[in-house]
């Protein structure tokens, strides 16, 4: 069996969102944990020859603030995290900018296809009741996106075809259930032409022999869609103290009375 995901940006706030509420958390540590998910992209580690380095902010920064910017000063250092903190902050803002809900029922032109510039696919594989145990080591280099022109690109990262050594799946051959993640780039060769265009009606994720099946496609018809939720914000940390201090009063008087008898 072979699932796939597409991490969009408005994927990860719902499931963010989905989880602090399941968790009881708060606004703030619901905003905290999508701050989290920013910095692991704007600090990642991207590969220069596809074109998006530039997405580092550290980069951006040399770029275009401070093209004498030395790290190991630390005031230097000091006025980039201000700067880069503060870049954090507007993304955040823009998020729950109160014109919007933060859950849409579908994508709109500010949240697009793409996690920060890339198209970004976790696939997860179970060789269920089968006795076939596939070599999958390098099956990174055997997926492949296409976009609507039967164009195939293949995935990009530090580590061969995968974003980090972390996301290759794990062990040589398929042998029960693993998964792994894959990022495109959506641009092409010339940075400028998008892979996946907005008005695109599908892309597909091919992956080749997996088994014993020559070519495994799986396929997005676009424009998203989610199910239709409801706009509104977490609780603040104050209520959700507040709520946790009346269910420990709660429980003290039951057990008060429970002695009592």
């Amino acid at each position: 069996m072979v699932q796939a995901a597409l991490h969009t940006f408005a994927y990860e706030i719902s499931r963010a969102y989905a989880r602090a509420e399941r968790e009881g958390l708060g606004q703030e540590q619901l905003e905290y944990r999508i701050k989290q998910l920013l910095y692991s992209y704007v600090d990642g580690t991207y590969p220069a020859e596809d074109g998006t380095d530039i997405n580092s902010l550290y980069l951006q920064y040399l770029i275009y603030v401070n093209p004498s910017f030395d790290a190991r000063n630390p005031l230097q250092k000091r006025a980039f995290n201000i700067w880069r903190a503060e870049y954090i902050r507007r993304v955040v803002d823009v998020i729950y900018d109160s014109k919007f809900p933060i859950l849409r029922e579908e994508y709109d032109d500010r949240w697009g296809l793409t996690l920060y510039s890339r198209l970004v696919f976790t696939v997860y594989l179970s060789s269920g009741e089968s006795q076939i145990k596939p070599f999958i080591a390098d099956i990174g280099a055997r997926t492949f996106l296409v976009n609507q022109r039967g164009v195939r690109f293949q995935p990009s990262g530090t580590f061969n075809y995968y974003p980090y050594q972390s996301d290759r799946p794990e062990g040589e051959v398929l042998d029960g259930k693993t998964y792994y993640r894959v990022f495109f780039p959506n641009r092409q060769r010339d940075d400028k032409t998008p892979i996946v265009r907005r008005d695109d009606d599908y892309l597909e994720l091919q992956i080749e022999n997996l088994g014993d099946v020559p070519l495994r496609t799986l396929r997005w018809d676009l424009p998203l869609a989610y199910p239709e939720m409801p706009a509104r914000r977490l609780p603040t940390e104050a209520e959700v103290a507040e709520r946790k201090a009346a269910e420990r009063a709660e429980r003290k008087a039951r057990a008060e009375a429970a002695r009592k008898k």
